[in-house]
């Protein structure tokens, strides 16, 4: 079939059937480029997902409290004990921040969040607009029942941040509003409802 072509054709063809070093390395080069952006904005969706689910946990769990109130008939305290973790006690929110010692207190319920979210004091966050400055991790948030309404506070938030990012999260209550929702704001941004 190739009885007419030169072998100096021939060699060429076999030679010429690969890429070269240059080739190569430019494609990887791309490769690696297009991961690195991949990854960055993967990170990002991480972080928004953390962020938001730690609002949305803080939102039940106030919820899932206000409910326990009533349904024991008693009030409860909800009050941070360090970064991560939320503590419902039995009792007014002045007797358990003034209790010696809180391991003789009966706790109803628990929240731990996921690190790197930290939940904030006051002065760590600028307040949710809608909410002024009640910040129900500085006090306490009480939930007493009340007939025909929710036991929780009548207004409040709790913000949590996303490790050191300009990320937010919070669970906020209104006068309007008889439930808490779940917010989200970034960096300088404004608050905005889940």
């Amino acid at each position: 079939m190739n009885a007419g072509v030169p072998a100096s054709v021939k060699n060429l063809r076999r030679h010429c059937s690969g890429v070269t070093l240059v080739e190569l390395l430019v494609v990887i080069s791309i490769m690696g480029i297009l991961s690195g952006i991949g990854v960055a904005g993967l990170r990002s969706a991480v972080a928004n997902a953390r962020i938001k689910d730690a609002a949305f946990n803080i939102a039940s769990f106030m919820e899932r409290t206000a409910n326990d109130a009533r349904r024991l008939s008693t009030t409860l305290c909800v009050l941070r004990m360090d970064a991560q973790k939320l503590v419902t006690y039995v009792g007014e929110c002045a007797t358990v921040k003034g209790a010696a010692n809180k391991n003789d207190l009966t706790k109803t319920d628990s929240l731990i969040l996921d690190t790197p979210n930290k939940i904030l004091q006051d002065g760590e966050v600028t307040a949710v607009e809608a909410l002024g400055d009640v910040n129900l991790v500085t006090d306490g948030a009480e939930f007493k029942p009340r007939q025909g309404l929710s036991a929780a506070p009548a207004k409040g938030f709790i913000a949590v941040q996303y490790g050191g990012d300009g990320r937010y999260g919070a669970a906020a209550k209104t006068n309007m509003r008889n439930s808490f929702f779940p917010m989200m704001k970034f960096d300088e941004g404004n608050w905005f409802k889940l």
